[in-house]
C-alpha cells in the first residue's frame, strides 16, 4: 500500500506547489515599499488567503484520505479475523503451544 499524497507521488511537495501557485517566479520590485501602496497590500492580502486557502484544503484531503485508508485497514482486519478460523495458530506451528 502506498502511502503519502498524491502530490508528494508526482514529485512535488506542498510547498513547491504552493510557491508556483501563489507566488510569481520574478518578483517586481519597484524600489519603494511594498507595503507602502494599497495595491501592493491587497495584493499581499490575496496571496495569503490563497496560501490559507490552499493549506485548509490541503488538509482536509490528507484527513479524508487518512479516513479512507483507516476504513480499508478495518475491512481487511474484519476480513482476516472471519478466516482466522480456516487456519491453525502460528504459535502451534512454531511449537509456543
Amino acid at each position: 500500500m502506498a502511502s503519502g499524497s498524491g502530490a508528494a507521488r508526482s514529485g512535488f511537495e506542498i510547498g513547491e506547489i504552493r510557491k508556483r501557485l501563489v507566488f510569481p517566479s520574478t518578483p517586481v520590485v519597484d524600489g519603494n515599499d511594498r507595503f507602502a501602496e494599497p495595491n501592493n497590500a491587497m495584493t499581499l492580502m490575496n496571496r495569503l488567503q490563497i496560501d490559507h486557502d490552499i493549506e485548509i484544503v490541503y488538509k482536509s484531503c490528507q484527513k479524508d484520505m487518512h479516513e479512507q485508508r483507516l476504513k480499508h485497514l478495518r475491512q481487511k482486519l474484519k476480513s482476516i479475523a472471519d478466516d482466522d478460523w480456516r487456519y491453525p495458530s502460528v504459535d502451534k506451528l512454531i511449537g509456543l503451544q
